[in-house]
């Protein structure tokens, strides 16, 4: 390999990189928009009059700083709405609407949920996980350049979310239970091969740190980052938030199938330099650790990202375990035999299928955060028509198992 190959591999992969307040307006944000495209050579400059442009952001939370700003979001609309394209924002669940009711973003781009949008059921070519078709919004099919716009985030279940976990965004309502049967970390990858984003720009202004999806906490940092191939992106901001991308098995599995680079020194970094903008984001648990006495957890079998939920539970809910005066068993991963049942019972994961009888089974690979509530039912706190849901009980409980 001559001396200048490796110059030659990262420049197939660029990142750029640009400061911003984390409270900054449409105008400074158009201002960072613009040096990110130029360091780019200007991704949109191919836009064309009357393409529709698919703009999707993290947002399906209202909680403030729990989603992109939406001053970004404006900026990015504007750009693509200059080129006489027809942009439309768009996301899952209704909390879109809400976050930008009366934002300065109408006047550039529709924004609209895709609960609210037709669904065309499509097959993904190359799907490891997500082998039979499934239902995706037609716009997403159709659209003819794909914007993302992740929020930066720690992620209890597979470690990061940025830039390829977005796109478990497509998937309207609660059908992203599917990607959870199905297992995350591959279905992630399999969703990046059903319509890869033409470009995706990463909001780090304010990141999600800790036991997110299940709590977290909002913490300004000041950047943005992007590239026209989203794990090279994953895999720059991975390193920049002080994570190594090869502990995230989507990162690994994309690359494998040729997806993207595996590791930094694969990627032409542009703009403000890497160490001026680096920090350490604080992760979620993932280490199990019971909150008292009488909480047993069986789980030396499970996989990693069954244990991390596990753990992200368990800290989730410490002040409500630590409250209730009963007795709990949580086990995971196969089993040959269940252990001896102390106290109520919940069973974690997939692999136990097959016993889901025993307790209150919550199924997923791993599950998803709203399942938590499965402890909650199994200290006897009510939960909502719509938690309820996501758990199972046995129509003839058996002992140990609340009804």
């Amino acid at each position: 390999m001559s001396s200048d190959a490796p110059d030659r591999a990262r420049a197939g992969h660029r990142v750029a990189l640009t400061r911003t307040d984390p409270r900054a307006d449409i105008a400074a944000m158009e201002a960072a928009l613009a040096r990110l495209l130029e360091l780019l050579d200007d991704p949109l400059a191919g836009l064309r009059a009357g393409q529709r442009v698919l703009i999707k952001p993290n947002m399906f939370q209202t909680e403030p700083g729990f989603h992109v700003s939406p001053a970004l979001l404006a900026a990015i609309a504007k750009a693509v709405a200059e080129h006489g394209a027809l942009p439309v924002v768009a996301e899952r669940t209704h909390a879109l609407y809400e976050v930008l009711r009366d934002h300065e973003v109408h006047k550039y781009a529709d924004v609209v949920s895709f609960d609210d949008m037709p669904l065309r059921v499509a097959a993904i070519p190359g799907a490891t996980s997500l082998r039979v078709p499934i239902a995706v919004p037609e716009l997403v099919l159709d659209c003819d350049y794909f914007i993302g716009v992740p929020q930066l985030r720690t992620h209890a279940s597979v470690i990061y979310s940025n830039g390829m976990k977005n796109l478990v965004g497509l998937l309207p309502g609660f059908t992203t239970r599917i990607v959870h049967m199905a297992g995350v970390d591959e279905s992630t990858v399999d969703l990046n091969l059903l319509r890869p984003q033409d470009l995706v720009i990463s909001d780090g202004s304010t990141v999600i740190e800790g036991n997110y999806p299940m709590e977290g906490d909002p913490r300004e940092v000041g950047f943005l980052a992007a590239s026209t191939n989203a794990t090279a992106l994953d895999v720059a901001v991975s390193e920049l938030a002080g994570f190594r991308a090869h502990e995230v098995v989507y990162l690994r599995d994309a690359h494998q199938r040729g997806m993207g680079p595996g590791e930094l020194a694969e990627i032409e970094l542009l703009g403000t330099p890497f160490e001026e903008l680096s920090f350490t984001i604080k992760r979620a648990p993932s280490v199990i650790t019971p909150p008292r006495p009488g909480i047993h957890v069986h789980a030396d079998n499970a996989c990693p990202a069954c244990r991390r939920w596990i753990a992200a539970a368990l800290e989730a809910l410490g002040d409500e375990l630590r409250a209730w005066d009963g007795e709990m068993t949580v086990v995971s991963g196969p089993q040959v035999d269940l252990p001896e049942p102390r106290g109520q019972v919940v069973l974690v994961g997939n692999c136990l299928y097959e016993s889901r009888d025993a307790g209150v089974y919550v199924e997923g690979c791993p599950p998803r955060a709203i399942q938590i509530a499965a402890f909650r039912y199994a200290m006897g706190q009510p939960v909502g028509p719509q938690e309820r849901t996501q758990f199972r009980v046995p129509a003839e409980p058996r002992e140990g198992v609340p009804r």
